[in-house]
């Protein structure tokens, strides 16, 4: 879309058109221009993460108007511009009194479906014939009048998918009119259900450590956090009756203990490991080298074979 902009800008400041002058004055490589705004407002329309749609459809319908308008100008299309919110507020008398007489609704639905019927058979009709101009563009000796009848016949097809666009929005900012004035009607209950409903607990993370040691550096470095050691979180378990009392159970509790004991030695024995292969210590290194001469002549299930076919 910045780049559509900018190249809107740019046309306009060289003014490359302008209604004094007809469609066979403007130059071919300059015809594709006349889809900015056409491709401006498709854009428009596709934006999702905006709270103010209506805004966005207004966009949309002024980008899509300017485009039709601007090929009428130049005689590229006979189709009839769709009036927009505020111009049918000026016609506001004539359509009550149409909407008011059966008849005349009637006969205005059967004209709109034969006007969307057209629409659709020249639009099929246009896309065939696109695809064809479409094979000689690839003629790096095409003609220059190839290429022309290739973009008026593109700047065609747009104002016809266009104008069912328009439609579209005409239909959506009903609906969003009808949402907003339901909305303001329940926005005061809501603001009340809200107020008298009590909010959520909030899902707290609780990190357990193996001591005190390690207690104190985790509640230095996450202090919002609740921070337990293995004893303090096996005996909140105790209390809730999730676990059994070690005071009857001496072995459950010896079998905890230890395994942490378990756990704290072998990471002092990985941690002694790491300090003597940063010291390079001799016998650690005549013990390493000792292992991977083994390994080279001794390999994985060379073992014991006997009594294997």
């Amino acid at each position: 879309m910045h780049m559509f902009e900018e190249a809107t800008k740019l046309v306009s400041i060289v003014d490359m058109f302008s209604d004094n002058e007809t469609f066979e004055e403007v130059a071919t490589e300059n015809i594709k221009y006349f889809l900015l705004p056409a491709l401006l407002g498709k854009l428009t329309t596709k934006i999702c993460n905006s709270d103010d749609r209506m805004h966005l459809v207004k966009v949309g319908e002024i980008y899509f108007v300017d485009f039709l308008k601007r090929l009428k100008a130049y005689n590229l299309t006979d189709v009839e511009i769709p009036k927009i919110s505020d111009e049918k507020k000026e016609a506001g008398d004539n359509q009550s009194k149409l909407q008011s007489d059966s008849p005349s609704m009637l006969e205005d639905m059967v004209l709109r479906r034969n006007a969307k019927l057209q629409r659709y058979k020249q639009e099929k009709d246009l896309e065939s014939r696109l695809d064809t101009l479409k094979k000689n563009l690839d003629n790096p000796n095409v003609d220059d009048e190839i290429k022309r009848e290739y973009f008026v016949t593109l700047l065609k097809l747009y104002a016809v998918q266009i104008v069912e666009e328009l439609n579209f929005l005409e239909t959506e900012k009903t609906i969003l009119k009808n949402t907003m004035e339901m909305g303001s009607t329940r926005s005061a209950s809501k603001s009340q259900m809200a107020q008298k409903r009590k909010p959520a607990p909030k899902l707290q993370p609780i990190i357990i450590t193996r001591d005190e040691v390690q207690k104190k550096v985790f509640g230095a470095g996450y202090p919002s956090l609740p921070v337990l050691t293995v004893e303090e979180f096996y005996e909140q378990r105790v209390r809730d009756g999730d676990w059994p009392d070690p005071s009857q159970h001496n072995g459950t509790n010896r079998c905890l203990q230890d395994m942490a004991n378990k756990s704290t030695n072998e990471d002092n024995e990985a941690i002694l490991k790491e300090e003597r292969e940063e010291k390079d210590d001799p016998e650690h290194l005549e013990q390493t080298r000792a292992m991977d001469e083994y390994k080279d002549t001794h390999r994985r299930g060379w073992g014991n074979r006997a009594n294997r076919s």
